[in-house]
């Protein structure tokens, strides 16, 4: 039977801390530049008065992080390692995630698949940036949230 070392415990503590970090930082920064987006554009159109079925922080956070997270254990699985499968890998948890808000907030089944899709995508892209640049993991895992939330 092999034993494991202490500092072994404390480095898989670490990695899935920081993995979390990560997966928050994404959804921070994904917020954000969503949110950007949703004050550039009207959230209606006048005409058919159609309105998103859930808030941005909401669509972000209990769709777009769970779809994310079995995204990155499926690319874990199947030990991609290729951006471009990872985006197709995205594209699928996307298309999921977007069906899966639809189901349940009753919102067209079309747009909310092509609104998770472009979600997950700009999820990917966020855990690009992060990656690259670890100082912006605090500032949109803690801090851009909690001022969106203060302002709203």
């Amino acid at each position: 039977m092999q034993r494991t070392h202490p500092s072994e415990i404390t480095s898989v503590r670490l990695t899935a801390g920081m993995y979390a970090l990560s997966k928050l930082a994404c959804a921070g920064l994904s917020f954000l530049l969503l949110s950007l987006v949703i004050l550039a554009y009207p959230t209606s159109n006048g005409s058919a008065g159609e309105e998103w079925p859930v808030s941005a922080a909401y669509a972000i956070y209990a769709y777009g992080l769970p779809a994310a997270l079995v995204a990155d254990g499926l690319l874990r699985l199947l030990r991609l390692r290729l951006l471009a499968l990872a985006f197709v890998v995205y594209t699928v948890a996307g298309l999921g995630a977007g069906l899966w808000l639809a189901a349940e907030q009753g919102g067209t089944p079309l747009l909310c698949a092509v609104a998770g899709i472009i979600g997950l995508l700009l999820f990917r892209t966020a855990q690009i940036a992060v990656e690259r640049l670890p100082l912006l993991l605090p500032v949109f895992a803690l801090f851009v949230p909690l001022l969106c939330l203060v302002l709203s």
